[in-house]
């Protein structure tokens, strides 16, 4: 009798964040967070400035279990011009990480 194989892969994923968010993801090996916007955004106690990128999660061989709340800063919206149409005041949030997927074949 040949039991279940459970094998364990690794998965790339890539999130997108474009409105404040509370998220958990598991068996996480490596995580990396990056501000494509350019509205500041908040990280659970970190700030990050357009263009930044900030690890929480380094590729030290560990898994975790990463909880983030993300919040975007207030943009100023009493002054309506023209500009408010183009992407200088967009809120983005890129998540990019790596964990570990078991499978049963």
């Amino acid at each position: 009798m040949i039991k279940d194989i459970i094998s364990i892969n690794t998965g790339v994923v890539f999130l997108k964040f474009k409105e404040d968010k509370e998220v958990t993801i598991d068996d996480v090996t490596t995580l990396q967070v990056v501000n494509s916007g350019f509205v500041s955004v908040f990280v659970n106690d970190f700030e990050l400035a357009s263009k930044e990128r900030l690890t929480i999660v380094p590729p030290d061989g560990t898994t975790s279990k990463v909880e983030l709340t993300i919040r975007f800063a207030t943009i100023d919206n009493s002054q309506r011009s023209d500009f408010s149409k183009f992407t200088w005041n967009k809120k983005e949030l890129d998540i990019i990480y790596k964990k570990y997927i078991r499978c049963k074949h």
